[in-house]
């Protein structure tokens, strides 16, 4: 009876807004535009997407303002949920608005290695996250420089996380990327226990637990087939945290002398048991499939919880990648059956 007290509104909100995601059709009809033009008129029919589209003129929307106008509607659906939450559901979704912070930060890093596009976020984009952040958005907008980025993120635990890095070495993008999404994943899991309990604590074990083994699992395997790293190179990418992996799979795959022995070392682990051969490009697949259908069942089972919060933002996160690739496919001009085949469609 809590469960239903305490989420029976928010259950209902959800679920309209789910109503609302793009599906299967649409990803076929807009597969099928011949210009990224007749793609936004499309996306201004529907409702999640006119909110952002409408008023922008098709045929001059650059590509960088219309990717930060689509990713721009998972921060309109986050900030909804966020003012519909009580106390207790807001300290989840604090947690959880990490992950966008360190979204945001990877753009500006990229704008400063790659010297790409320095319009930096909108202004609006900046206006939400400065209710629930401390990083100086305007700040980090404007930054040039490592230095001018370091200096956005005083008031945060960001700029402690790249402080840590090895200064003896010259850092790259990837090394910044890479330690913000392990101090992300580390935080989460350590903060889940003392914000969470009960079926929302067994819910977001289950998810982010998952996750964190498959990415771990990827990342191994990519550094090990592609790019031959050494072990200290592979240890740095690994996400110090095991949910059904053991600390003694992780180190057998780091130190593997060949394909064959880390597939002999894949195949004894949980995921290895129950999917079988698991090769780089079904590594990535599996991935994608085993998280939704983890969202997917946790929602189900427990329809009066954050899992219905959870499992939507998840649902969300895809609909922007696949939407992303679409319009990349029309774009470029690629036959829709092709661009669909990205999306598993």
């Amino acid at each position: 009876m809590g469960g239903v007290m305490s989420y029976g509104a928010l259950s209902t909100k959800i679920r309209a807004m789910k109503s609302r995601l793009l599906k299967e059709k649409d990803f076929r009809n807009l597969a099928q535009m011949e210009t990224v033009s007749q793609a936004i008129a499309y996306l201004k029919q529907t409702p999640s997407y006119q909110i952002v589209l409408e008023g922008q003129e098709e045929s001059k929307l650059q590509q960088t303002e219309l990717e930060r106008l689509v990713v721009g509607t998972l921060y309109y659906d986050f900030s909804k949920l966020y003012r519909f939450c009580d106390k207790k559901q807001k300290k989840l979704l604090e947690c959880y608005f990490r992950k966008f912070e360190i979204s945001v930060i990877k753009r500006a890093l990229r704008r400063i290695f790659n010297h790409g596009d320095r319009t930096g976020e909108s202004k609006e984009l900046r206006i939400f996250f400065q209710k629930l952040s401390d990083i100086h958005m305007e700040e980090l907008s404007q930054a040039k420089t490592i230095p001018e980025l370091l200096a956005a993120l005083r008031d945060t635990s960001y700029k402690k996380v790249f402080l840590r890095l090895d200064d003896a070495k010259e850092k790259t993008l990837f090394d910044y990327e890479m330690a913000l999404d392990l101090y992300y994943f580390s935080e989460i899991w350590k903060q889940k226990d003392k914000i969470l309990k009960g079926k929302d604590l067994q819910m977001l074990t289950r998810t982010f637990g998952s996750q964190i083994d498959l990415l771990n699992l990827t990342w191994i395997c990519r550094a090990k087939r592609y790019y031959q790293l050494p072990v200290v190179s592979i240890y740095s990418l690994v996400i110090p945290v095991v949910y059904r992996l053991h600390d003694e799979e992780v180190r057998a795959m780091v130190t593997a002398a060949d394909e064959k022995e880390l597939q002999e070392v894949l195949a004894r682990t949980y995921y290895g048991r129950h999917f079988g051969e698991l090769t780089g490009g079904e590594l990535e697949k599996l991935y994608r499939e085993f998280l939704d259908q983890v969202y997917g069942e946790e929602r189900r089972k427990n329809p009066y919880s954050l899992a219905v919060v959870t499992a939507y933002l998840h649902d969300k996160e895809e609909e922007i990648d696949k939407l992303t690739t679409v319009l990349e496919g029309v774009r470029y001009g690629l036959e829709p059956q092709e661009t669909l085949s990205y999306i598993g469609a």
